[in-house]
Parts: structure tokens; C-alpha cells; sequence
């Protein structure tokens, strides 16, 4: 694929909206194809696309134009791809657990283990993984949402997934103690 001219790239990385419209219909399609490609759903490649090109907005005044543009817009629409492809392993995974809350019957333990650990978190690290983990929401919305920086978010999220599994395992070994 061939690149845009260099004067477009430079304007849009200056800050020129007009610019920066050029680029998001030149790549576009491309870009979403790719993240169809491998995300293999068109809202999860709409998302990708659209997480895409808010970095590449974000990022494009730190491009140096040391590689080829369209690889690096590539490489960023490749990480939001499978970014998304991991925020919905998440939602699966969650989604299994929530399903398994509409039938209490089948096992209701683990329901309230899951909910109690969920419970024992801190806001603060509550918070962020039940927006991005169970709401589903973009890490951009919810650091947006809760007023922190994408990084603090991240770091949040991490530790709270860590914090969560350890309580989880440490009640599964438990329970198989029983």
C-alpha cells in the first residue's frame, strides 16, 4: 500500500484536522479489514478500528517518520486489534460466570465467591476492572470515566485481576481442602 504524501502526514501531525480526515478515509477500510481479519467480528473490528485511530490521533505528533507510515499505522491498528481480542476473552469469561448467576440453583457458591471477591477489592481497583471487565467499556472510556490517566487505569486493572485471582484460587484450594 502506498503512503500518503509526506506534506499530509507533516500537516496532520502539526494538529491539521483536515489532514488527519485524509488519513482516517485513505486507511479506513484497510485498517478495519485487517481488524475483522483478526478479531473475526465486524463490532469487535469496528472497535478496534475506531481504538485505532484515536491512538494514531493521540500518537501522531510523536511519528518520526522513521518507518514507513502505513506500517506504523498498521502496527497500532494490529495492538488495538488484539486488545480487543483480549477485552473479549474477558467479557466471555465474565459473561460465562454472569450466565451462571441466572441459574443460583446449579451452584451458588460460586456465585458468592466470585461476587464476595469482587466485594473485597478496593474502590479503587474495584472500580476500573468492573468498567472494563464487566461493562465492556474501552480503557479510553473508563479512564475517561473515573478522571485517571490510561496508564493508572492499566495498572489498576492488573492489579486487581491479580488481587481477584489469587482470592479465587485461594478459595478454590480451599474448598477442595473440604
Amino acid at each position: 500500500m502506498d503512503d500518503l504524501d509526506p506534506q499530509v502526514i507533516a500537516a496532520a501531525r502539526r494538529g491539521d484536522v483536515r489532514a488527519f480526515e485524509v488519513i482516517v478515509r485513505r486507511y479506513q477500510h484497510p485498517i478495519w479489514r485487517l481488524c475483522f481479519h483478526l478479531t473475526g467480528e465486524r463490532v469487535s473490528a469496528e472497535d478496534a478500528t475506531q481504538e485505532a485511530f484515536l491512538k494514531i490521533y493521540r500518537y501522531l505528533p510523536r511519528y518520526r517518520m522513521q518507518s514507513r507510515f502505513s506500517t506504523w499505522l498498521f502496527a497500532i491498528a494490529r495492538n488495538c486489534a488484539i486488545d480487543e481480542l483480549r477485552r473479549r476473552a474477558r467479557r466471555d469469561m465474565l459473561g460465562r460466570r454472569a450466565s451462571r448467576e441466572d441459574d443460583i440453583e446449579k451452584d451458588p457458591s460460586e456465585v458468592f465467591e466470585v461476587r464476595q471477591a469482587l466485594a473485597s477489592l478496593p474502590l479503587e481497583l474495584r472500580e476500573p476492572l468492573v468498567w472494563i471487565d464487566v461493562l465492556g467499556t474501552s480503557y479510553a472510556e473508563a479512564a475517561d470515566m473515573l478522571r485517571i490517566p490510561i496508564g493508572t487505569l492499566k495498572s489498576r486493572i492488573h492489579r486487581a485481576r491479580h488481587v481477584l485471582a489469587l482470592e479465587l484460587l485461594d478459595e478454590e484450594g480451599d474448598a477442595g481442602e473440604a
